[in-house]
């Protein structure tokens, strides 16, 4: 008999830790620019066609490099969705406040592109290798590209953009402020870029 009273406490006792707060995951997204949008040119239309992840980063858990080969998941903290898809809204957003690129088409629109865009992130992950200078890493490449007659032509920029912000504090809410600032400085460099390379075709 005290065997299932000592069962029955002990469940009990896992249930209520289970339950707290402290063992809930947290879940993670992106921040939007706060810039309002720009007036775009009208005869440009682009459509993001694709953002792909690294298959080493691409779980929606947070994972930290702990050492050169070694990286571990965090079961506590991660995406609220899938890393690409918590990454393209907010890179349409930047996309479309640069305003060289034109009108930046919503998934499934019905607009024919004149330029589409494909990003794959190589590098996503909170860098621990030196404890104490924890940094958030990511690394994106970027590809534009003419569209005419539905075909691709001319590539009009293709760019590789890294950045390494340091965190704060060892924390998933440290991290996702560091990664916040790697996208926005990477995509403010895309923004440039392509201005530059817009002006140099006229």
């Amino acid at each position: 008999m005290k065997w299932h009273v000592f069962i029955l406490l002990a469940a009990s006792l896992l249930c209520g830790c289970a339950s707290d707060s402290g063992w809930k995951r947290r879940s993670f997204a992106f921040s939007f620019p706060a810039d309002p949008p720009v007036t775009n040119p009208q005869n440009k239309i682009l459509v993001l066609s694709r953002v792909s992840i690294s298959p080493l980063f691409q779980s929606r858990s947070f994972t930290y490099r702990t050492a050169e080969n070694s990286y571990e998941q965090d079961p506590s903290a991660g995406f609220l969705i899938p890393p690409e898809r918590a990454l393209a809204e907010p890179i349409r957003a930047w996309l479309r406040i640069g305003g060289n690129f034109g009108r930046v088409a919503e998934p499934g629109s019905g607009l024919s592109p004149t330029f589409v865009a494909e990003v794959s992130v190589n590098e996503l992950y909170g860098d621990f290798r030196k404890a104490s200078q924890p940094v958030g890493t990511m690394q994106v490449h970027f590809i534009c590209y003419e569209v005419k007659d539905g075909t691709a032509g001319r590539v009009v920029l293709d760019k590789v953009c890294a950045r390494e912000t340091p965190l704060t504090r060892k924390t998933p809410d440290a991290l996702m402020a560091a990664w916040n600032a790697d996208l926005r400085e990477i995509m403010e460099e895309i923004n440039s870029e392509h201005a530059k390379a817009d002006s140099n075709d006229r």
